[in-house]
């Protein structure tokens, strides 16, 4: 399940990864947090990491979240 906000949502480990309490911070490297897979984990600004999570959620709604199941 894909979801934005609530427990266990996939924005958070980004924020997480980058030092939790500056935003602007980033690390390189194509780790899990690195969604875009550019080779640099960004919470905010161009090409953030954390953007495209929302949009395949439907992008205007935080709260909804995409359930997904394995062929």
């Amino acid at each position: 399940m894909l979801k934005y906000t609530g427990a266990d949502n996939d924005r958070d480990p980004i924020l997480q990864a980058i030092g939790g309490s500056v935003p602007t911070n980033t690390i390189t490297g194509y780790l899990m947090e690195d969604v875009n897979m550019d080779g640099v984990v960004k919470y905010v600004g161009t090409a953030n990491d954390r953007d495209p999570i929302l949009q395949n959620i439907g992008g205007s709604v935080p709260t909804n979240t995409l359930q997904g199941a394995l062929p």
